[in-house]
């Protein structure tokens, strides 16, 4: 299902004015220090919006809408700086699930993911925030004994919450296969870790030993190669969108304080340095919206390489995004660089936006080499 030009700006408004009423700045905050991290109440409500059905398949209960409207849903949430588990669950898990080829896991989890009532994760980097697969840090071993899955896993969104994690994990020739395991099960450990973004929990998942059956397989053994890669280029355009929501709402928040702050008897707005910072802002964000929507496309196109449409996204949004946001606290001046004023959330958002999914580094080189080999 293709929502119309009408049907998305309704739902960008709907969505908008949901997170302006009920993910509040104040709440954001009472959240920072939950150990869970999760308005639950939210959650509950935005499932029955139907944002968690998005991206999957209407004989699952889902929408079996695209991309261009998860995109719409994305970039509100990164606008509120949501503490949401739409990447892990919505975004990752149902993009795993689609992409694999086990109809008994799709028919078990994607109703339930679409009607909000478990929540699921994806594990696909590796113990440096690698997505290249001989960097994964979760290994999957077969002997007379059956298969086992031991290592780690870092950077794992929302996996202190979830019910169940999906793992990318790769064999001694570095071929890769995704496996679900449930957080409960014996073996598995996870531990969150301390972030720059307050507003997600990331986790080191540890498995010692974990029994994987056959029924656990997403793919077949060592057949995991092209979905890991749209998994990967998935959650990269997704934190991408999230970033340029962040970015956008900065900017119109550094625009109006410039118009109303008065110093020397006139708005800060006149003055040339300030008027940079903001036309500078203006220029990452509408960029880093083109390059977002060359990747958003790419992820609805069957025939696009959704690893250059990701490289794209990542090598210009992402850091162009944390520095609009930079410079949106350099426009606020004292006040900007206070607990109290909600610019570091967003400038720290970004910031962890910039690196999940692969490094600018690594996307840049990966561009390059896809062009030069044309």
């Amino acid at each position: 299902m293709q929502l119309s030009d009408q049907e998305r700006d309704e739902l960008g408004a709907s969505a908008r004015k949901f997170l302006d009423n009920e993910v509040s700045s104040e709440r954001v905050r009472a959240l920072l220090d939950d150990a869970d991290g999760l308005d639950r109440t939210a959650w509950s409500a935005i499932a029955e919006l139907g944002w968690a059905a998005i991206l999957v398949p209407e004989e699952h209960g889902g929408m079996g809408a695209t991309w261009a409207e998860m995109s719409i849903i994305l970039h509100e949430v990164g606008r509120r700086v949501a503490p949401l588990p739409l990447l892990s669950s919505a975004v990752l898990a149902v993009e795993a699930l689609v992409g694999g080829t086990s109809d008994a896991l799709r028919s078990e989890w994607l109703p339930a993911v679409a009607a909000g009532e478990r929540i699921l994760t994806v594990a696909a980097q590796g113990p440096t925030g690698s997505v290249v697969a001989s960097e994964l840090g979760a290994v999957l071993s077969t002997s007379a004994a059956g298969m086992r899955l031991n290592g780690s896993a870092r950077f794992v969104p929302d996996a202190h919450i979830a019910d169940a994690i999906v793992v990318a994990a790769r064999d001694a020739n570095n071929a890769v296969t995704y496996v679900m395991v449930e957080r409960g099960a014996p073996g598995v450990t996870v531990q969150v870790e301390p972030t720059v973004d307050q507003t997600r929990r990331l986790a080191r998942v540890t498995f010692t030993d974990v029994t994987i059956s056959d029924a656990a397989l997403l793919v077949e053994p060592g057949t995991g190669a092209a979905l890991h890669t749209r998994v990967a280029a998935a959650g990269a355009v997704a934190v991408c969108i999230d970033a340029v929501g962040a970015a956008e709402q900065m900017m119109f928040t550094s625009s109006r304080y410039a118009v109303e702050r008065q110093q020397f008897g006139r708005p800060i707005g006149s003055f040339q340095a300030v008027k940079h910072h903001c036309a500078n802002m203006l220029i990452a964000v509408e960029a880093s919206r083109a390059a977002v929507a060359f990747g958003i496309n790419a992820l609805d196109d069957p025939s696009a390489d959704v690893a250059e449409g990701a490289a794209v996204a990542k090598s210009f949004a992402g850091p162009a995004c944390a520095d609009a946001c930079q410079l949106a606290v350099q426009v606020h001046g004292g006040i900007g660089f206070t607990w109290e004023h909600d610019a570091h959330l967003y400038l720290k958002r970004t910031k962890l936006d910039e690196g999940l999914f692969g490094s600018t580094a690594w996307h840049r080189r990966r561009l390059g080499q896809v062009v030069l080999s044309r």
